[in-house]
C-alpha cells in the first residue's frame, strides 16, 4: 500500500510504457513523469525488460502523457 491508499483497483490502462533511448533509472524516468503529472499521481514503477512500466492514479493522465510526450 502507497500512503493507505489501495493499488489493487489499477487496471492496464492505468500504466505505461516507457522505453528510454539511452540506460536510465526507475527514478529517473518516475521523477521526469512526476514532473508532467505531479509526483503524487505515480503509483507505482518497476524495470520490465528493458523498459520502465509507471502506473499513474488516473487513466486520463496516462492519456495526457502520450498525447503530449516529453517537453
Amino acid at each position: 500500500m502507497v500512503n493507505g491508499e489501495s493499488l489493487s483497483h489499477l487496471t492496464r490502462k492505468h500504466g505505461i510504457k516507457i522505453s528510454a533511448g539511452f540506460p536510465c533509472s526507475v527514478e529517473d524516468i518516475g521523477l521526469a513523469v512526476g514532473e508532467m503529472v505531479g509526483h503524487s499521481s505515480v503509483k507505482s514503477a518497476a524495470r520490465m525488460n528493458s523498459a520502465v512500466v509507471i502506473f499513474l492514479d488516473q487513466v486520463e493522465k496516462v492519456n495526457r502523457l502520450i498525447e503530449t510526450g516529453p517537453r
